[in-house]
């Protein structure tokens, strides 16, 4: 079976600011601990599509990560309502890379603050330069990593329930 996942994470030491922006938002969803300064969560519906209203009440740094292992992956940024970051690979028939908003500098400052090098990062978002540099770890996940991630893995609201991750609550 191949991997699907898709989960929001919120630039906060606060998971309560997880449990507010779902509940602000008119959402409900499945929230995971605090780790290196985020909290992963996801919202209950269809894993795939960007929920807006998350976005409208969104009270910092939000991302949003997708991984299908035979299709492809992406990553968006938000600074509050505003999308700061957009990268997507999809590699389903041919490789298509889209960067509409691509802001390096932004991921470099988020991995250097969980005290991780940044160097190489480029590598992740081209395929060609990336398994040379990085073998056979996914892009989505080398960066997920160096981003401080901990609940990316097969994680999405097709997955997630009180018994498959009990440390996950449930809003």
């Amino acid at each position: 079976m191949s991997e699907f996942s898709a989960s929001y994470h919120l630039r906060t030491n606060d998971r309560e600011a997880a449990a507010a922006l779902l509940q602000d938002s008119g959402n409900h969803g499945f929230i995971f601990p605090v780790e290196n300064g985020w909290v992963s969560f996801v919202v209950t519906g269809p894993p795939f599509d960007i929920n807006d209203e998350v976005i409208n009440w969104n009270p910092g740094i939000l991302l949003h990560y997708i991984y299908a292992e035979d299709h492809g992956w992406e990553l968006k940024i938000w600074s509050k309502d505003e999308l700061v970051f957009d990268y997507q690979c999809d590699w389903t028939d041919e490789l298509r890379i889209e960067k509409s908003r691509f802001d390096p500098y932004l991921l470099r400052e988020l991995i250097i603050q969980q005290g991780n090098s940044a160097d190489d990062m480029e590598a992740v978002f081209d395929l060609k330069q990336h398994y040379a540099i990085f073998g056979n770890e996914p892009p989505p996940y080398v960066l997920a990593q160096r981003l401080g991630l901990t609940h990316y893995e097969w994680i999405s609201s097709d997955y997630v329930d009180g018994e498959r991750y009990p440390e996950a609550i449930q809003v």
